[in-house]
């Protein structure tokens, strides 16, 4: 099935993976991943919730390293849009990898926090369900769509203290942001092979060797412009739904040889993640730093998408 995939895809596939790895890809990119809500505990709880779909006949699962994740077994999306607890926000809709980068955050009441490639919304209400409502929020997005659509769902839930920018993030005002923000979270636009469905053609005939390129150059362009904005003694989490190593370890590589003061976290056994593997210690010609390996690499699965997290402190 993976032979369905562009040429130079799949031999990038074969250099980075073992056997097995690939059959485990190949049925993360063969099914259609089940449906996963996060309960908002500020105005609800997960017993509440539990309690709620039991009576509805709905089935659930708690994903087992998050705390308040849960995957539905017996239906779909579209049974859940028509129950109050969705119309209130008590629970939202989110892939478990997407969740990922806002749980290595560390958030503490009345930071700011700078999430710098916002849109649509997910991580932003993610951030701000964490801080209790105690806190500044700068959410940028440069696409109009995006934008609105971040706007509208940061309105809609009457989220108080987030400023929304329509900005590129590489902009954004270094003298007046300088050394101001707690925590930064780029969640970094990327080639995003997390779309793949072996199913669906039209998902993968997106992917082309130059778009990993153009993205590797916006992503440190973005990075070379938002770090100096982060206070010592805080965090940048850095995490993109790509399998490129130029996007990823190639990235990581070359925040940690420019920015002198920046230390990468060891993530490989924080949460329990299973199809997480270790950092790649080189592709083709490159070889990358060895303080490369604590960041975190997820295989796609029949539960997950492709993802890449790094995490940095600024000393």
């Amino acid at each position: 099935m993976l032979q369905k995939l562009p040429k130079e895809f799949t031999s990038r596939l074969n250099l980075i993976y073992s056997k097995d790895e690939l059959k485990t890809i190949e049925e993360g990119f063969s099914n259609n991943k089940p449906t996963i809500f996060r309960v908002n505990t500020l105005k609800t709880t997960n017993y509440e919730i539990e309690e709620i779909l039991k009576e509805k006949w709905l089935k659930i699962e708690k994903i087992s390293f998050l705390e308040n994740w849960y995957k539905l077994l017996n239906w779909r999306e579209k049974d859940l849009w028509d129950l109050e607890i969705f119309a209130k926000w008590f629970i939202y809709l989110q892939s478990i990898s997407s969740q990922l980068p806002v749980e290595y955050m560390t958030l503490k009441e009345w930071n700011k926090v700078l999430d710098a490639t916002a849109a649509p919304w997910w991580k932003t209400t993610q951030i701000w369900t964490k801080l209790n409502n105690t806190w500044e929020i700068t959410a940028i997005d440069n696409n109009q769509i995006r934008f609105d659509k971040l706007n509208f769902n940061i309105k809609r839930q009457w989220l108080e203290n987030v400023k929304t920018l329509k900005l590129d993030s590489r902009k954004l005002d270094k003298d007046q942001y300088s050394e101001y923000f707690d925590n930064i979270l780029v969640d970094a636009p990327c080639s995003s092979e997390w779309r793949i469905n072996l199913n669906k053609e039209k998902t993968y005939n997106f992917w082309w060797i130059e778009v990993v390129k153009r993205n590797y150059k916006i992503q440190k362009n973005i990075l070379n412009s938002i770090v100096p904005m982060l206070k010592k003694g805080w965090e940048l989490i850095y995490s993109t739904c790509t399998l490129s190593p130029e996007e990823n370890e190639g990235v990581v590589h070359f925040l940690l040889s420019n920015f002198k003061d920046l230390k990468i976290v060891d993530l490989t056994e924080v949460l329990d993640i299973r199809n997480s593997k270790p950092w790649i210690t080189n592709f083709w010609d490159v070889v990358y730093r060895k303080d490369v390996s604590n960041s975190l690499r997820i295989l796609p699965s029949k539960d997950m998408e492709w993802f890449f997290i790094a995490k940095f402190i600024k000393e």
